[in-house]
């Protein structure tokens, strides 16, 4: 709102079951249609029988996360379960730096660390 350029803002978000979880639909809806997110991913985890969570989108869509995060040095923010959900969403992180960004494990966690030092990759989690 400011005028300030910025990059493509992509929100994966889930919760357990839409109708009861889904708190700022209307909200984010409207950022897309006003363009503040370039893109929204839902996933429900409870409102189909197999369940879909945000690590499955983020498979889904490795290359956007790449685009995002290593061809435009954009930034990651994760916020949720820090348990299981911020572990995995770091190893799937950790899996598209060493296939699109072609680098060892070794590699991938000192791009990951880099990442955290320049303040692009954030979490706020809890357990």
């Amino acid at each position: 709102k400011e005028g300030k350029p910025v990059g493509d803002t992509i929100l994966y978000f889930g919760c357990r079951k839409a109708q009861e979880d889904y708190l700022y639909e209307d909200e984010l809806k409207a950022y897309v249609e006003e363009g503040t997110l370039t893109k929204l991913h839902l996933a429900f985890s409870r409102d189909q029988p197999e369940k879909v969570y945000v690590t499955h989108l983020l498979h889904q869509n490795k290359e956007e996360i790449w685009k995002v995060i290593g061809e435009s040095n954009g930034h990651i923010y994760v916020c949720g379960d820090a348990r299981n959900m911020a572990k995995d969403v770091h190893n799937i992180i950790l899996e598209i730096i060493q296939e699109y960004g072609q680098k060892s494990k070794n590699d991938a966690e000192a791009y990951i660390k880099r990442m955290e030092s320049q303040r692009r990759y954030s979490a706020d989690v809890w357990s």
